[in-house]
């Protein structure tokens, strides 16, 4: 136990159940190895996405709720059928003309 002295230890038998043997068994395991399923092509080029997950999940949850009630909305619109506020020019085309 010569490697904990100085440390602030209150209780030494903590310690007590500890083997360095134990420490080298677990070394001895081959570590996990992935093998793919699938071939993929080799020109493939894999980017990772720089916004955080995080966000991305947020707005993605924003964009579900929002495009809902978008749909309401345009639905309520569509009851209540009033001609658009906006016109399209029809003196464009001649104007384009002259110069």
């Amino acid at each position: 136990m010569y490697f904990l002295k100085g440390l602030p230890v209150y209780n030494r038998s903590n310690f007590s159940r500890f083997h360095s043997d134990s420490v080298c068994k677990a070394s001895n395991r081959r570590p996990s190895v992935y093998l793919p399923t699938r071939e993929y092509p080799s020109e493939q080029i894999i980017v990772t996405e720089k916004t955080n997950i995080l966000l991305r999940y947020l707005h993605q949850q924003w964009d579900k709720k929002n495009s809902a009630k978008k749909r309401e909305q345009e639905q309520a619109e569509g009851e209540t059928t009033a001609p658009p506020r906006k016109m399209a020019r029809t003196d464009s085309q001649e104007l384009n003309e002259d110069t």
